[in-house]
């Protein structure tokens, strides 16, 4: 008697299938609400002005350490004698590149908000943050230099 047994090519094309559909329904989801301190005045505007201001090393978590020990092992004596002397190298070190520091660049944005007022932001490059786009300035607890967010309410 045989057994009629379903090749796995099907499944597996199945289960690949599956997990497309999963991964492009995940993407389609709509993007995160912008949470905003509770004490803050938010104003809205549009970028006047984008102008490169400089290019900042970023600090990698867990750079600049290496491990090296060094060990003196007992001495026996009574018929025989024994000593030791350990090292200990990490030799990661010696055969992997140190990764090069990540960089960051800081632009100058000039944004005139609805009011007519103009701010001056100095941040950190963010996509889609070119002049003409709408933005919400964010002012927490009255300081006089403001947060800014890419906004869609304009």
């Amino acid at each position: 008697m045989t057994r009629s047994r379903l090749p796995l090519r099907p499944l597996a094309l199945l289960a690949l299938g599956a997990t497309f559909a999963t991964l492009s329904a995940c993407s389609s989801t709509p993007a995160a609400p912008q949470i905003t301190p509770v004490n803050a005045t938010i104003k809205l505007g549009r970028v006047t002005e984008k102008a490169f201001l400089s290019r900042v090393d970023v600090a990698s978590p867990g750079a600049g350490y290496g491990a090296t020990g060094v060990g003196v092992g007992g001495f026996a004596g009574g018929g025989g004698g024994g000593g030791g002397v350990g090292l200990s190298v990490d030799l990661t070190r010696l055969f992997s590149r140190p990764a090069p520091p990540q960089q960051v660049d800081l632009y100058r944005y000039k944004v005139r908000a609805s009011d007519g007022t103009v701010a001056q932001i100095d941040a950190p490059a963010a996509q889609g943050l070119e002049p003409g786009t709408c933005v919400r300035l964010i002012y927490p607890d009255g300081q006089a230099q403001p947060q800014m967010a890419p906004s869609n309410e304009c």
